[in-house]
């Protein structure tokens, strides 16, 4: 069996664990993506953005979740595990449901992604984020954070999406 086909078979037998590993591959890119968009937002935007949000939604996501978890303030190590963990659930879950909607929906893989991402961008920032109480809803914030954060959805898209075809799910 050569190695495209052993991967194409454990793809077509294990579509979930496919989704889970885009979606963790996935967090890895946005996150670089994030540092890579962050200088384009000038410190006068993010002093605006912190005067609505102490921090962008999936950095305050994990501390957030952990400290009602525990019941108590997290100390500054505790907040980056945290962050850590919520991240590689973050990636897992969105992983399944990027996996299961592009599945059954097969446009959403169109153009890397797009179709998906931008959706998913609305999503968790401006409807997940805001319920929780992590984040204002999206016309309180800058446009140029939205503008990144979108970029960073884009991002995690368009990685999930090659994982997908590198595994042979997509062709």
């Amino acid at each position: 069996m050569s190695k495209e086909g052993g991967l194409r078979s454990l793809a077509e037998g294990h579509p979930v664990l496919v989704a889970m590993a885009a979606g963790l591959v996935a967090g890895a890119v946005a996150a670089v993506s994030d540092r890579m968009l962050d200088p384009l937002v000038t410190q006068k935007q993010k002093r605006r953005d912190r005067r609505v949000r102490e921090a962008p939604a999936h950095r305050m996501a994990g501390p957030h979740f952990g400290a009602k978890l525990l019941g108590r303030r997290l100390d500054a190590r505790e907040k980056k595990r945290a962050r850590a963990l919520f991240g590689v659930i973050y990636g897992l879950g969105w992983g399944v449901i990027h996996g299961r909607l592009t599945g059954r929906y097969p446009f959403l893989t169109r153009w890397g992604g797009l179709p998906f991402a931008v959706p998913f961008f609305f999503a968790c920032d401006g409807l997940i984020a805001p319920s929780l109480g992590l984040s204002p809803r999206l016309g309180r914030i800058p446009w140029q954070p939205s503008a990144k954060e979108l970029g960073n959805h884009i991002a995690w898209t368009a990685a999930a999406e090659l994982v997908h075809r590198v595994a042979g799910v997509r062709s």
